[in-house]
């Protein structure tokens, strides 16, 4: 993982600051704004003062991949031809409850070593209100397709990384999971 000097990290965590104290007109990504308000206001949470996401017991993360193996069963497939796709040994392809739990990921082993001490693993919680503003907790929270890129992440911790997250809907139109693509690319991929 790069690492953010001080400075970087007091630059970001400045415009996070100022961005919401000016409004979400400060921006050209309203969406980053108000998840940004939210972080803040809500969370109380700060951008250069991050903690690691919750993981939820082992006993509760089967409950929840039990919950919706057939979600899981159907994602799997679809999520490795993705990550073939990608061709980027440094990304992940996520699935994640509506809560923000991972409950599976595709990745290299050596992007999942390297993003483990984020937090960004299986039974991590990446809701808005544990991992800032992400793909896939924003993505939660809009109930829409996010890309969230490097700076646009609440923490400075997670500049290194770009997010693009997709709602995933059940036949009756109800938000079931999320489908996430993280990488550490400045752009956003092609398949994403």
């Amino acid at each position: 993982m790069g690492i953010v000097s001080l400075r970087e990290a007091g630059e970001h965590a400045h415009r996070i600051l100022d961005t919401v104290r000016q409004g979400a007109r400060a921006t050209d990504d309203d969406e980053m704004a108000r998840s940004w308000t939210r972080c803040l206001e809500q969370h109380r949470l700060h951008p250069d003062r991050p903690h690691r996401p919750s993981v939820v017991p082992a006993a509760q993360l089967a409950q929840r991949q039990e919950r919706l193996a057939d979600v899981i069963d159907c994602a799997r497939h679809e999520m490795a031809t993705l990550y073939q796709q990608l061709a980027d040994t440094e990304s992940a392809v996520v699935l994640t409850d509506t809560d923000g739990v991972i409950l599976h990921m595709v990745s290299s082993p050596a992007f999942a070593e390297d993003v483990t001490p984020l937090g960004f693993h299986v039974g991590a919680v990446w809701s808005e209100a544990e991992a800032g503003t992400n793909g896939m907790g924003t993505c939660l929270v809009a109930a829409s397709p996010v890309a969230v890129r490097r700076e646009d992440h609440f923490f400075t911790r997670l500049t290194s990384l770009t997010c693009s997250a997709v709602p995933v809907f059940d036949p009756q139109g109800q938000m079931t999971a999320v489908l996430d693509v993280t990488s550490r690319s400045s752009l956003q991929q092609q398949h994403s």
